[in-house]
């Protein structure tokens, strides 16, 4: 069922918004980085980041995705880059670089509206 672990991700992000947004102010904007492992769709988490704000003090509020590559390093030579796949051979010949990151899911900013 596609969309069940945005539902979940969308949950947690709006008890972590809840708990860092200053009391007073309307949350217009929230702004999370995602690494590729997550594997998570941004369109459905926008979708499940509605359904889940609706009715609450955040809702309303824009959910902005920063979706980053997969991090790779070779043992061999030392080199790292990204890439958009997980296992590529490195340039020096070696078939086997391992991933370094790409596992993130991090809040990074929330945009919040001052009341008069």
């Amino acid at each position: 069922m596609r969309g069940v672990h945005e539902f979940s991700i969308a949950e947690a992000l709006v008890a972590q918004v809840q708990r860092h947004a200053p009391p007073s102010g309307r949350v217009r904007e929230v702004e999370i980085c995602v690494g590729a492992l997550r594997g998570l769709e941004p369109d459905a988490l926008r979708m499940c980041w509605e359904a889940v704000t609706h009715d609450t003090p955040i809702a309303g509020a824009t959910l902005r995705v920063d979706l980053r590559p997969w991090s790779i390093a070779c043992s061999s030579c030392g080199r790292t880059w990204t890439s958009p796949v997980p296992f590529v051979e490195c340039a020096c010949g070696d078939p086997a670089p391992h991933p370094t990151a790409g596992d993130e899911l991090d809040l990074v900013a929330l945009t919040i509206e001052e009341e008069d």
